[in-house]
């Protein structure tokens, strides 16, 4: 039943949504053909109608051969009570087991409608299952079901699958990509192509899904928000740290500033100039502190500002060539390596450094919660941010701003884009962790799992409104100029997550990962430093990432149809 693994590997499990349908798995009987089946589907009230024949002539018609036992799927999601921020898989995906008009929301009516439909379409039963296993255990527990053929054993977990990610030497994972005729058309234009061509994870346990079906993935997106009211209200200075002249009689400076980001000019040196503008030495200290008024505060606890700030800015840390070796076993293969010196890290390193040496700019490592002046918290750096105190927000995850902070703010706020290190850098964005992306077990089945991915994909395409629902809530604007604004950056934000592969592969090897160096050094670490510490850690993690390649490349894999 088991062959070689033949892959492109690609490195990073996070994100992409999921591209429109291919073929799907053989089943027990061959269907007639399209036509044919198209049509009996019609006659009997199956899995397609006309509407939807052209989309699904592929696979609809094999589906509505499964037993009934193949269409009862059972979703099991995480609740993150002990992770680092409460799941939003009840109200993403489960929805609500009933509406009531003028009563349920309309985003959780729009879920509920989804999925209704997704389950007559394909005559599904599916059923959603919540646990809460600790942080840290959370792999080990799958990871048993998985291998154990545990009886009743979900088709699709939704987990915080982080510590997962680190158990790809024990082939945690199955590439889609490497089954030939994959449920998924990566043959797709656009960056949702390239994205799958560099990056994804490989193994024999079970097929990784992403999209905005898992809502959390997309909340899970590095932003920095910064507040506009307070832009606007405090354009006499920042007009010229940022365009080197003055606004005209009735212009908004937050509209310039779209514009400036829109252009690709946003940097890590026109944040700076933003920084000192803004600064107000409101304690007469004579260096930045808490009781400022500052451009940008950084938390530095938990490292979602240093691997945004790294892996976001436009330098590449890793990349992929093809082997070509006639002595080497890997011959043909696509490899991933360290770049050959850290130069795109002093880079980094160099500019955060020259930002957070200067005017309007702190760094902490206060831990989140404490939310006042004493006890000044992550909490309370976004209260003082909603509070028209700081200009830019430090890095948030889209979904972070779906706390009381953000929404209790009577100030307008928008989000942008990671600074780049140099204008001539493509953006670039990241999924902070692997958050709620979706695993199929694969003790499923080829036949249930594609009658699983067509429901998803289905859920995926009805997700729009969803989304924009979503994003509409968190938030909070009162203009068309600002929505606009907003939409753009959004885009630039969603469309720049391409080079994930940094941080999960120095996330795979572990030990003294880049970002945590940042942490280390309290983000004033230069060039010197971290060229240094290259030198003496490339080597071995070069050496430990060989080893997971070359283990990647043997493990089994299960065919279609087998």
């Amino acid at each position: 039943m088991k062959k070689p693994i033949i892959l492109l590997l690609l490195l990073a499990i996070l994100l992409p949504i999921l591209a429109s349908c291919g073929k799907g798995a053989g089943t027990e009987t061959d269907p007639a053909t399209t036509a044919e089946a198209a049509s009996a589907d019609e006659t009997t009230g199956e899995a397609t109608t006309a509407a939807t024949a052209d989309k699904w002539e592929k696979i609809a018609p094999k589906i509505t051969m499964l037993s009934a036992n193949d269409r009862k799927l059972k979703i099991e999601c995480s609740e993150f009570k002990t992770a680092e921020k409460a799941s939003r898989n009840d109200i993403y995906l489960k929805g609500p087991d009933a509406v009531e008009d003028g009563v349920t929301p309309s985003i959780q009516v729009m879920v509920y409608d989804r999925n209704r439909a997704a389950d007559a379409l394909f005559k599904t039963t599916v059923e959603f299952v919540f646990w809460d296993y600790d942080w840290g255990k959370q792999s080990q527990q799958i990871d048993l079901v998985v291998k154990g053929k545990t009886a009743g054993a979900p088709d699709l977990f939704v987990n915080m699958l982080y510590d997962l990610n680190l158990e790809l030497l024990n082939g945690a994972f199955q590439d889609i990509r490497s089954i030939n005729n994959s449920y998924f058309d990566f043959s797709t234009e656009g960056w949702l192509a390239a994205w799958m061509d560099n990056l994804s994870f490989t193994g024999d346990r079970a097929y990784i899904l992403g999209g905005d079906y898992f809502i959390d993935a997309f909340r899970a997106m590095a932003v920095l928000p910064f507040n506009v009211s307070m832009m606007d209200e405090n354009a006499e200075a920042l007009a010229p740290a940022m365009l080197g002249e003055d606004l005209s009689p009735g212009e908004q400076l937050s509209a310039r500033f779209f514009d400036l980001v829109d252009r690709g000019e946003w940097t890590w040196d026109s944040l700076g100039k933003l920084c000192a503008a803004i600064w107000k030495d409101v304690d007469n200290s004579g260096d930045d502190s808490i009781a400022d008024r500052l451009g940008i505060i950084a938390d530095e606890y938990g490292g979602i500002n240093s691997g945004s700030f790294i892996y976001s800015c436009g330098e590449h840390l890793t990349e992929t060539y093809r082997i070509e070796d006639e002595t080497n076993p890997n011959n043909g293969k696509r490899w991933i390596k360290y770049a050959d010196t850290s130069a795109g890290l002093d880079r980094i390193y160099d500019e955060v450094k020259a930002v957070f040496e200067g005017p309007g700019s702190l760094s902490t490592r206060t831990t989140y919660d404490g939310a006042t002046p004493d006890n000044p918290g992550v909490a309370y750096h976004h209260i003082k941010f909603g509070q028209g105190e700081i200009l830019f927000a430090g890095v948030c995850l889209l979904g972070g701003l779906e706390d009381e902070a953000f929404q209790n703010m009577l100030d307008l706020y928008s989000v942008v884009p990671c600074p780049k290190t140099d204008v001539n850098k493509q953006y670039n964005s990241i999924i902070h962790n692997v958050a709620d992306v979706g695993a199929i077990n694969v003790n499923a089945g080829p036949r249930r799992t594609k009658t699983l991915t067509a429901y998803l994909q289905y859920c995926t395409e009805k997700s729009i409104a969803i989304r924009e629902e979503f994003l509409e809530t968190m938030t909070k604007y009162r203009t068309t100029v600002y929505n606009q604004g907003t939409d753009r950056m959004l885009n630039i934000i969603y469309e720049s997550i391409q080079y994930g592969r940094d941080k999960t592969v120095d996330d795979l090897v572990g030990g003294d990962r880049w970002h945590s160096l940042m942490k280390d050094q309290h983000f004033y670490a230069g060039s010197d430093y971290i060229s240094q510490q290259y030198s003496s850690l490339v080597g071995v993690k070069q050496k430990k990432l060989d080893t997971y390649l070359a283990k990647w490349y043997t493990l089994p894999k299960i065919e279609p149809g087998e």
